[in-house]
């Protein structure tokens, strides 16, 4: 599919290291065909402030150098990362990916979405989109293929 190929090129442009190679989708990991293990994100797991509480669980995500930051500047329309930051974190649990490659998604989705036609999408709204598209609770999803399913129906509308 197109948006398996854009990934890899988004994940270049994105600074997404090895994008094709650390597919974490549930197929993936379970079909025993790819030999790709499942990873988890240190963003993705909350750590702990010195009093023992929780703190946000995207430490490395709120840099200027961070998937909601790229996003962010892919957009370049002035919106704040963190506006961005809190609907991935929204997004992320009920997905494979860690928030670096459903960055690389959003992208790469866009990219196709534009060059089939589809302009009245950025990659906040993409994002907004994806986060309503996929369903919460568990198990989590494959968030790549969710996006290349809305992205096959929004260029067919």
């Amino acid at each position: 599919m197109l948006v398996a190929a854009s990934a890899l090129v988004a994940g270049v442009l994105l600074g997404v290291k090895d994008s094709a190679a650390h597919d974490t989708s549930a197929a993936a990991t379970t079909s025993g065909t790819s030999g790709v293990r499942s990873h988890s994100s240190p963003a993705a797991k909350p750590s702990a402030t010195t009093n023992g509480a929780l703190a946000s669980p995207t430490p490395a995500s709120a840099s200027a150098s961070g998937p909601a930051a790229k996003l962010a500047r892919l957009d370049g329309i002035g919106r704040p990362a963190e506006q961005y930051q809190q609907v991935l974190d929204a997004l992320a649990p009920r997905c494979t990916e860690d928030r670096p490659h459903l960055a690389v998604v959003v992208s790469s989705t866009l990219a196709d979405l534009k060059k089939n036609g589809v302009d009245d999408e950025d990659a906040f709204s993409l994002l907004q989109h994806l986060e309503q598209f996929v369903p919460a609770g568990n198990p989590r999803v494959n968030c790549a293929s969710a996006a290349g399913t809305y992205a096959t129906q929004r260029e067919a509308s």
